[in-house]
């Protein structure tokens, strides 16, 4: 070759959500990545060859300098050995947007498993609405309304299975990872250093808003009559394992309602993460939506009631709170959605519509609306002022009657000299 390859560095060394080393290298028309597929084994080459898809190669080594190496002279054999020139670059579609943005878009990489799988659903749905082979720079506004109707009406899809349809959210979170990936692409450069997607198709589109979103908080009436069933439930139970699963679900419901923090962190935790001393929580930042670590203060009383939960569980040793059987694991989270219901429908409480734990955090939230915002986003884990104050913060009657009632009247001064 006349000239000394260059080598882009696409992704430098990163520990994937599962703990693995990965590295993403490149040159003009060719890109690897180099990764492990569990934490601490051997690595291997990655490589996406057009027409054939991805391919892969043991590397035979752990350490990544030899990894590095050696995934560095396949791409200069392979430039030596192929024709590697200018070449008319291949459309970006939506499928390969998709498998492109989980390789390399370290957002991604930084969600929860539980976000991750949400976003890997509304792509299989983008995919099947839009077309696998969908040109994204042939995008257009018309293209995501009639998706929009498609994912609302539940008809009209390509594959001529209905849907079930869904509310304007749900509509909303597909498009927002459309949108997300889209402006990831014009940030992103291929291995010849051109730009994966020019520019933005779709600049301009406004996701679909809710008119009437369904937004239920929970009460602190609410909350007393469902750990009293919770309380009765384990009480009546007859077998000791069951006792012990509804006393852990008091303890989620009592953290529900002082931390108002999402069940998915609540379930992270270990009784390692609770502080008595200096009381406090430690919050998970595996467990955590945003992939965020946080430590808490907590209230004196909370953390005596914790510590009574402690002695009546006859915990021993640094364990989950809500552990699962024959496995180092915290109970799925479909456990505490099931048996809440059970435990509301034992206690008499209408269903809240569109909400099971939610509920929970916004009244955590609402209940706190005269302290400032800074404080209540540290304390209950939202990075976002404006989705606390338009999604979890609710006007309520008695605050509304206090701004009603202000004594204040407004007086014009006097146009007078001093």
């Amino acid at each position: 070759m006349g000239k000394r390859l260059s080598i882009i560095e696409r992704a430098k060394w990163h520990k994937t959500e599962r703990g693995c080393w990965s590295l993403s290298l490149g040159v003009r028309g060719l890109s690897v990545r180099v990764q492990q597929r569990e934490p601490g084994a051997v690595f291997y080459r990655v490589v996406w060859l057009p027409g054939k898809g991805w391919t892969y190669k043991s590397l035979r080594t752990k350490d990544r300098d030899t990894a590095r190496r050696v995934a560095e002279e396949f791409l200069v054999e392979s430039a030596k050995t192929q024709d590697l020139a200018p070449v008319e670059l291949e459309p970006l579609t939506l499928k390969r947007l998709w498998e492109l943005y989980q390789q390399e878009a370290a957002p991604y990489r930084k969600n929860t498993k539980k976000t991750q799988n949400q976003k890997r659903s509304a792509a299989r749905r983008l995919i099947i609405g839009l077309s696998e082979s969908k040109r994204v720079d042939h995008l257009t506004v018309n293209d995501l309304e009639r998706y929009s109707e498609m994912r609302r009406t539940g008809l009209g899809w390509p594959d001529g299975e209905p849907r079930r349809p869904v509310r304007a959210a749900a509509v909303r979170d597909d498009l927002a990872l459309l949108r997300t990936m889209i402006i990831w692409a014009t940030k992103e450069r291929r291995p010849d250093g051109s730009w994966l997607l020019p520019e933005n198709p779709i600049r301009g589109f406004k996701l679909p808003r809710e008119e009437n979103p369904r937004r239920p908080v929970a009460t602190y009436d609410r909350f007393i009559k469902v750990r009293n069933a919770m309380q009765r439930l384990a009480a009546h139970a007859r077998h000791e394992r069951t006792r012990q699963r509804w006393l852990r679900m008091e303890l989620a419901l009592v953290l529900s309602e002082a931390t108002g923090r999402r069940i998915g962190a609540i379930r992270g935790l270990r009784w390692s993460d609770i502080s008595f001393d200096s009381p406090r929580i430690r919050w998970r930042a595996e467990y955590d939506k945003r992939g965020r670590e946080s430590v808490v203060p907590i209230p004196v009383q909370l953390a005596d009631e914790l510590r009574r939960f402690q002695v009546r569980l006859k915990v021993v040793g640094d364990t989950w709170l809500f552990p699962r059987k024959r496995k180092d694991a915290p109970w799925p989270t479909d456990i505490f959605g099931e048996l809440l219901d059970h435990a509301e429908r034992e206690a008499k409480v209408p269903k809240l519509e569109g909400g099971r734990w939610h509920p929970y955090r916004r009244k955590w939230a609402t209940e706190r609306k005269e302290f400032p915002l800074v404080d209540v986003m540290a304390a209950g884990g939202w990075r976002d002022r404006n989705t606390l104050t338009t999604s979890y913060q609710h006007a309520d009657e008695d605050t509304m009657l206090e701004v009603m009632a202000a004594p204040t009247k407004l007086v014009g001064r006097k146009a007078r000299g001093r």
